[in-house]
């Protein structure tokens, strides 16, 4: 015999009933059918029962009625409508006589509520039977068995009503007795072919009685555990669980981004998962068919062709060590501690009496080695109670000085990692870890089972849904890893930044499992969300379209005006969003003020922007420090020599035991670029104009002409290379007349370049009569630094350096006669993008 059951969406429409029909003319055996209420009439009676206290019940009531009447008329022929209308009349009179008699005594109890909760699945069951009986072309003859009578349960005490303890020899015997050769004084073993009559059964799920005979129910989500209390007691050959599912996924769909089912289950893997969330089963549904190795089924009724997840005495041999991941909210964690429990036998023991006698259920323990504290999860809505208790229970110690009063901590949540083959995984606790550290998720409190199948980590309930796909990303090969992007600047290297991201886009997904949303955009004044609310709770990515058009400074309702670019910064943090960089395409202070900001809140930075690293050496050391502190990354590549990997270069040769004893570099592409095609002949300020207009300058020319961009350039390096140094510290000799450097804007800078031509054509005629070449020259040579415009010979390397190439030539203690050279495309908007862009790939790879 078989055991189906189906959940309340699965019987709740005429079209769903068709489906069940198919599904059960297609068995071969004989079955049993266990069925929910239909969808949302259990929450209804809950409303139904609260609101009968102050007599207020009526108009649920009608509507109650009312449902089961218009479901009637939809499922069944006139012919057979009255018998059924008889019925719901005649269990809606019942219900509003015990609503009456709770608003009379104005007292609701357990026992009630349970009585008032079990019409659900009583009128269920009936309808279902009698639509399967009679109004099918190939009717599905099914007797009814009362599950209220059947299923015993072992209820001595008012708390028991709503979650009744199972009696499982008196039920096994209930129900042989009905539906196979029994005698109703010992368990039989009844084999399939015994069954009475070769008939097919329905019974209503959720609902049984008491030792005194008295209607309880099992729990939300009981019908699940009477289907698997049926198939225990007719040894059935397997139990299918119908749902709106398919089946237990990786981790909750509706939190977790590309979840899939999982195929097998072991017993144990599934009751772990279903405890911790997993809401598609019923967690005490799994003991009973465990105890006789009953296969479970987890199906869904709209795509009953689709595999589903088979759940037996056998884990599935898979790569992923971990099975699935689930987890469960409004969790609070209470501390018990004192010197007073240290060395004390039987300590944890009274702990744990006091809070069960206080009916407060334990999710989850943790103990320190020196046993002076346990900490344990409840339900948050358990919390007064439990502080209650225990400070009661432990007032004279705590008023000695032995023990401390409770502390709690609140809105917590458990997210939990469940897998058989856990335990042969070498660090994967350190993976876990890692994987939420990096993305700034605290961890309140750690748990792991003797078992080694789960590991439950307590976290803040708003990191819920971002640790769940941070941790699912890391695990599943197959899910793609969302990476949420925001921008600043989107002037020349912003823009191509951007047609980067998006030309690289699927790409990415495709080979890389990697996907790139950019989340928030930001200029001078504007930040560009695509927002549904004025509190940025729904955000979702912005298209290339979007982005553009807010450049071009066109009319968009998703921007928005901000008074200062913190407002930016602090949406950033709000959102909240896992694996999330912040991407500086600016030349900004502005914006470089903020990374420590988003860096203590671990928000991986990637910049251009050469200000923030070449400010105060503390500040440089303090920035680079936090991203260690929170595992994190911040990346500044592109700040010395565009997409050159210059800086990577001198860590390579530092972290390998070299030491960096000087650097001589041409490492401004925009004074390199002027120098380059400045020939006396055109004038000076129109070459320095082009270049600007190519985007090899900075957005102000002078910071480029002045010095200051290759000074802070070298600085940098100088830093990277291990020495402490300000900017106040580098010798620069000025090539700009006075005029010139105090220029107040860019078009004032223009004016004094054009008055001061002939200065720039003596520079260049003297280098040419000597056969020489004009280049700025940065070095670094042992502690001293200098900027300077030279005159470099044809036998230098630097003689031969074109257009807006860079050069760098370091010498170390391994590098001493030939210096180690990097030379390339030092500036420009598209070589630089891409520099940052691989800055940001490089933080995706780790």
């Amino acid at each position: 015999m078989l055991v189906l059951k189906f959940g309340g969406t699965s019987v709740s429409s005429k079209s769903n009933l068709e489906k069940i029909a198919a599904i059960l003319s297609s068995k071969t055996e004989n079955f049993i059918v266990v069925v929910s209420a239909f969808s949302g009439i259990t929450n209804k009676l809950e409303q139904i029962a609260s609101l009968s206290l102050e007599a207020k019940h009526t108009v649920l009531l009608e509507e109650f009625r009312n449902f089961h009447f218009e479901f009637i008329k939809e499922l069944v022929s006139e012919s057979h409508q009255i018998d059924l209308f008889v019925e719901v009349q005649q269990k809606c009179n019942q219900l509003e006589s015990i609503c009456e008699s709770v608003g009379t005594l104005k007292e609701l109890s357990d026992r009630t509520r349970a009585t008032i909760l079990s019409f659900g699945e009583a009128l269920s069951s009936i309808i279902v039977q009698k639509y399967l009986s009679v109004n099918l072309k190939n009717p599905i003859k099914l007797d009814l068995l009362d599950s209220k009578k059947l299923i015993s349960t072992t209820t001595n005490e008012s708390k028991d009503y709503l979650n009744a303890i199972l009696d499982l020899d008196k039920t096994t015997r209930n129900i042989l007795a009905v539906i196979g050769k029994s005698d109703n004084s010992a368990i039989v073993s009844v084999p399939t072919d015994d069954i009475k009559n070769n008939k097919n059964y329905i019974a209503a799920g959720f609902v049984a009685h008491n030792q005194k005979g008295e209607t309880v129910t099992l729990g939300r989500g009981g019908s699940d555990f009477s289907a698997s209390i049926y198939a225990n007691a007719v040894d059935a050959t397997f139990l299918e669980i119908w749902s709106d599912v398919n089946g237990m996924q990786t981790a909750n769909p509706r939190k977790v981004q590309a979840t899939h089912s999982l195929q097998k289950l072991s017993y144990a893997e599934a009751f772990e998962m279903a405890y911790f969330g997993a809401k598609v089963l019923y967690p005490p549904s799994i003991l009973p068919v465990m105890d006789k190795n009953i296969p479970l089924y987890l199906k869904n009724t709209f795509f009953p062709e689709q595999e589903g997840t088979f759940i037996s005495s056998e884990n599935q041999l898979t790569d992923n060590k971990i099975q699935g991941i689930c987890s469960l909210d409004e969790i609070a964690i209470i501390t018990v501690s004192g010197v007073g429990l240290a060395k004390q036998k039987g300590s944890a023991r009274r702990v744990f009496q006091i809070l069960e006698e206080a009916n407060i259920n334990i999710i989850l323990i943790t103990q320190s080695c020196s046993e002076q504290s346990i900490g344990i999860g409840i339900n948050q809505s358990e919390l007064k109670n439990a502080q209650n208790a225990l400070n009661s229970a432990f007032e004279k110690d705590i008023k000695r000085g032995l023990m401390n009063e409770v502390k709690a901590i609140e809105n917590q949540c458990i997210v939990a990692l469940v897998g058989d083959n856990m335990k042969n995984a070498i660090g994967l606790a350190g993976k876990i870890f890692g994987a939420i550290g990096e993305n700034g998720i605290n961890v309140t409190a750690i748990a792991q089972g003797a078992s080694e199948r789960n590991i439950s980590i307590v976290i803040d309930k708003k990191d819920e849904e971002k640790a769940l796909n941070v941790i699912h990303e890391k695990f599943f090969a197959s899910a793609v890893k969302n990476v949420h992007v925001f921008i600043a600047g989107i002037g020349n290297v912003g823009t191509e930044f951007i047609n980067i991201l998006f030309n690289q886009k699927q790409k990415l997904i495709e080979e890389y499992q990697i996907n790139l949303k950019i989340i928030g955009v930001a200029n001078s004044k504007q930040l560009l969300f695509n927002h549904s609310s004025e509190t940025f709770e729904r955000v979702e990515e912005l298209t290339k379209e979007e982005v553009l058009k807010f450049k071009q400074k066109k009319e968009n309702k998703n921007a928005k005006k901000y008074s200062s670019l913190n407002e930016y910064f602090e949406i950033i943090k709000e959102l909240n969003l896992r694996n999330s960089v912040f991407i500086d395409n600016t030349a900004s202070d502005i914006v470089s003020e903020g990374y420590e900001f988003l860096l203590k809140n671990s928000i991986s930075v990637v910049t251009c922007n050469k200000i923030a690293c070449s400010s105060e050496y503390s500040k440089y050391l303090k920035l680079n420090k936090l991203a260690k502190e929170r595992n994190i990354h911040f990346k500044y590549e592109t700040s010395v020599g565009a997409a050159l990997p210059i800086l990577k270069t001198i860590y390579d040769l530092r972290i390998s035991g070299d030491k960096i004893n000087q650097i001589e570099a041409v490492i401004s592409g925009s004074l390199n670029f002027i120098f380059n095609n400045y020939n006396a002949e055109n004038k000076f300020a129109d070459v320095v104009l082009q270049a600007k207009e190519e985007g090899y300058t900075e957005p102000n020319p002078l910071i480029d002409l002045s010095g200051l961009d290759v000074m802070r350039k070298i600085l940098i390096l100088s830093r990277e290379s291990g020495l402490n140094k300000e900017l106040s510290d580098i010798t620069f000799n000025s090539f700009l007349p006075d005029e010139c450097t105090n220029s107040k804007s860019v078009e004032e800078l223009f004016e004094n370049l054009k008055k001061h031509e002939n200065h720039f054509k003596t520079l260049y005629q003297n280098a040419h009569k000597n056969g020489n070449k004009l280049k700025v020259v940065a070095k670094m040579q042992k502690e001293n630094l200098s900027v300077a415009l030279q005159e470099i010979p044809s036998n230098s390397p630097f003689y031969n350096l074109e257009g807006k190439d860079n050069v760098v030539a370091i010498n170390t203690n391994r590098y001493v006669d030939e210096p180690l050279v990097i030379k390339g495309a030092g500036a420009g908007a598209v070589v630089t993008a891409s520099g940052v862009f691989a800055d940001l790939m490089f933080i995706m790879n780790n």
